[in-house]
């Protein structure tokens, strides 16, 4: 029988759900949090941006300006595709569904190794990562 996972995810939580079949109950199996990943970029920082003053003129913040929890929710992403890599390597699952928020969703497919890309079915470009496993069942059904 064939293994379906379900990741549903967004930049601060994911969960993975397993169904062995398209017709069988879902159920969860992992439960991701990345608690910086909803911080705000002034939460994250730890000291004030560097100062310049060129010959003559005011000191002024450097342009350089980073978004922290941007990149804490481009780290989250790396973190889930390695994971994905790792499962379907052990061969957990034989097909992958994807439903993320659509900002997130790029953030995945940029980060998924060829191995798993080849088994991903569907992609859906909508936040399901705070649903339970009967609620993410039944919005897959809709489709």
């Amino acid at each position: 029988m064939t293994t379906i996972w379900t990741l549903a995810a967004d930049g601060s939580h994911a969960r993975i759900f397993q169904a062995h079949g398209m017709e069988r109950d879902m159920e969860e199996i992992q439960d991701f949090v990345n608690p910086l990943g909803r911080a705000k970029d002034s939460e994250l920082r730890d000291d004030a941006q560097g100062r310049f003053a060129g010959k003559g003129e005011p000191m002024h913040s450097m342009a350089t300006r980073v978004d922290q929890a941007e990149k804490e929710r481009e780290e989250f992403a790396r973190m889930l595709t390695q994971y994905l890599e790792q499962a379907r390597t052990e061969q957990r699952y034989d097909k992958l569904r994807l439903a993320a928020s659509p900002k997130f969703l790029g953030m995945l497919r940029e980060h998924l190794g060829k191995e798993v890309q080849k088994v991903v079915f569907e992609e859906i470009n909508e936040d399901m990562s705070r649903l339970g496993a009967r609620e993410v069942q039944s919005r897959l059904a809709c489709r």
